[in-house]
Formats: C-alpha cells, structure tokens, sequence
C-alpha cells in the first residue's frame, strides 16, 4: 500500500524525500490541492476521502497535527500514521545517508534497492529489526515482490514472525540474498559471514552509488604491483633517516603518510605514494603540493579538493565501534575510514595494487598527550606553530584504530597476502612483528 501525504509544506517534502517517490501516491493539502510537486499531484480533503481505503494516509506536519489528526477522525479515516519533524529526526538516526564534503545527504529505500537490482533476487532474507522495517518492506513489495522476502533474522528479537514473515536464524541460508539492516555499531555480522554463498545488499553502504563519489581513474591502480611488497611509512619516533636512505638504495616501494615531507631536506628517499586524509593536513599542505607531487604520487581523502595534480579517493565515514570497519575491494567506489590514513588509505590502497607483502614502520602506535607532543614523530619540526593551534588538544584514537588494523589483519590473511608490522617497538601488536633490518639481508 502507497503513502497519501497529507500535507504539502517542509515536512510532507522531506518525508517524500525519505519515502521515496515508488511509496508516494501523491500529496493532500487543504490549501494546495490542484498543484503538482515533484511530478505529484496535490489532492484536496474530499479527494483524500474517497481514496482512503486504498491508501495509507501520512500526517505530514509539524505544528498542525492536531487540527489535521481530528479533521481525519471527523470524516471516520483511522488508517494514518503521523510523520513530524521528531519522526524526521528519529528516522534519520535509522536511514541509510552518505556524507560529502561534510554535508550529510540521506538515501531512500527506493534509490537504494533499485541501485542494487533487488528484483533479481527470489529468495530474500532481512538481517535487522527496527522501527522503519515496515517501509522497507514494502519499497520491497512495490519493486519486487513481498512474497520473495523469505525471513527476518535478528537475535534479539522472540517472535516467530513478524509482518507474517517466519523469524528464521543465519544458519537457514535458503536465499539468494541478505539485506543488511543493521548500522556497522549495531552488529558484527559483516565480519562474521565474509565468505558465503548469498549476496549481500548492504543498505547502509551506499556511497559507492553516488556519482561524485566515485573515481573510475583509480582503476588504473589495479594490480599495478602484483606480488611485490611494499613499505608504508609512519611518522613515529622510532623511524630515523637512515631507515629512509636504505629504503632508498634497495629501491623498495614506500607509501609516506601525512607530511612525510618535511624530511626531504635530509635524505634523498622520496616515496612513490603519499597518503593523506586529515582535512587540517591537506589544507596546511596545500602550498607545498608542488613539492610534495615532484617525485611522488598524491592520493587524498575526497573531504577538501585543493589540487588537479593529487588522485582523490573518497572516503566512507562510517563508524564502526565497538565491531570492525569495512575495507574496500575497489577503491573506485571509496575505501573505509579507521581513525588513521594508515588504514583508511595506505593500506587498502597497497591492497588495491596487490602488493604480496605490506610492511609498516614507524607506526609506534602510543603517542603521548596530544598528537603536536614534542617525541610523537621523528621529525623535529614536523608541526609548526600554526599545526599545534590547530591540533590543540587532538588525541589519537588508538581503540578505534586497533579495530581497523584487526580488520586489515583478517582481510589480508583471507585475500592472499600479509601485512608485517617492522616498527621498533612500539605498541602495535596486531600484526606478526618482524626485524626491519633482516628484511634486506
């Protein structure tokens, strides 16, 4: 059954946006009526009434509620529901939404399952109650069909069915396809069925189906060092130059990371790749771009654009905690955030470019104090006056980034290749600890 809205101002256009325009029949407004919006009509009252068996009707207003609430029970209409701007709010705690260039932008149930081409599936099982189960379902009955949807899994929940739908467990895999309904914070369950046999339609992973979002000439990157190994330089105090100059004389591939640099006035190591996301960074390194590109490759988190002579690659701000991040098989479509450009580009991009073994250094993992603390990097003036003001009381993360290293660790052991931590020191323990100096024996 589709939605009549009844109320054609601010809030009757946000929940056609939320709804999507496959759940809107049309809109009812006591004053717009003979009017069309976003290629809707606008009925009147008398129209509404006739067609209310056929329809849902939806409040859609925030300060009339009552008035229209009683002019439905006045004409013996009790199919509504209401929708104001605390439904607005509280819906977009449960919705799918995509960030760019810090503005939150929210995708409806429509756009999504078409982007997904949910009617090719027969077998449909939902992973996840919540409040808004019922509009999925029926974007599923519009665009589908109700009767492919098979089970509703979710252990938190006692009953047998729900919406006449069985309640069934993870293990009864008799469907095609999963629809994942639950937030990355909410649920482990990403990470628990890696491998299977059943597409997943992941309704809270949807930037990559956003144009500007993605960057087809990243697929250029493709394998581009298969079976090689590769270097990924932190800023640590425990690096030293003499780590860069041997790097250098044994021509080892090496991703530098945020202002990696301020040490080329000491050595004549230059990294093929450097990785930053931090907006601060990027803007502070934006007069130094054509140093930092001379003899370089640039990749950046997609959050600011300053420069035509950097790749950008767009980064998922998508929390995780207390669970795992994702981690991109195609950066084409965007790679997962982790609370360090470690993980959120250097590392799924050195995957990306099949790099058979991945090794860090200088990932001490335990800065002290703020992130400007003299003895948290190995360059002495790595922050200026201008970098501590603006990192004033920055600390690192390092739970949510053990998270994202946990995740790199099952990825690579799962996909073929391995990362090694050859950091001296330090408190990173997640990967197997090796010997820098014994690599070039």
């Amino acid at each position: 059954m589709k939605y009549i809205l009844f109320g054609a101002g601010d809030i009757g256009l946000q929940a056609f946006k939320i709804l999507g325009e496959n759940t809107v029949e049309c809109f009812a407004d006591n004053y717009k009526y003979g009017s069309e919006i976003y290629g809707k009509k606008v009925i009147s009252f008398d129209e509404m009434k006739e067609l209310s068996d056929l329809f849902q009707i939806m409040i859609t207003s925030n300060d009339y509620v009552d008035i229209l609430e009683s002019q439905l029970k006045d004409a013996g209409i009790s199919n509504y529901v209401v929708f104001n701007r605390r439904s607005m709010n509280e819906m977009r705690t449960v919705l799918p939404k995509y960030n760019y260039l810090y503005n939150t932008q929210y995708m409806n149930y429509t756009d999504i399952l078409l982007n997904y081409k949910i009617c090719t599936y027969k077998r449909i099982a939902i992973y996840g109650v919540n409040q808004y189960l019922s509009y999925l379902l029926l974007e599923i009955a519009i665009l589908s069909d109700i009767s492919c949807v098979v089970g509703i899994i979710d252990p938190d929940i006692n009953e047998k069915h729900l919406f006449d739908i069985p309640v069934i467990t993870l293990e009864e895999q008799d469907f095609d396809c999963l629809i994942m309904n639950k937030r990355r914070t909410e649920s482990d369950i990403r990470d628990r069925i890696e491998e299977h046999s059943f597409d997943i339609v992941d309704i809270y992973d949807v930037d990559k189906f956003i144009y500007y979002n993605r960057y087809p000439e990243l697929q250029k990157f493709k394998n581009i060092h298969a079976g090689r190994r590769a270097f990924i330089i932190g800023n640590g105090p425990s690096l030293t130059v003499a780590d860069l100059e041997k790097l250098h004389e044994q021509k080892e591939i090496c991703f530098g990371l945020n202002k990696i640099h301020r040490v080329f006035s000491q050595t004549a190591w230059r990294p093929d790749y450097i990785c930053m996301t931090d907006t601060r960074v990027i803007r502070a390194c934006e007069s130094e771009l054509d140093d930092i590109t001379e003899n370089s490759t640039v990749f950046m988190a997609d959050r600011f654009f300053c420069s035509e002579k950097v790749h950008y690659v767009h980064l998922k701000s998508e929390y995780y905690e207390p669970n795992l991040p994702g981690f991109s098989e195609d950066i084409t479509e965007g790679v997962f955030w982790g609370y360090t450009v470690t993980y959120d580009l250097a590392l799924q991009i050195a995957a990306y470019m099949g790099f058979q073994e991945i090794y860090l250094i200088g990932i001490d993992h335990n800065n002290v104090g703020a992130v400007t603390d003299p003895g948290n990097h190995f360059i002495e003036n790595y922050f200026d006056e201008n970098d501590r003001n603006v990192y004033k009381n920055v600390t690192a993360n390092f739970k949510g980034m053990d998270r994202a290293y946990q995740k790199a660790e099952i990825y690579s052991r799962r996909h073929g290749f391995r990362i090694y931590n050859a950091t001296r020191g330090g408190k990173l323990e997640v990967f197997e600890r090796v010997d820098f100096e014994k690599l070039f024996e």
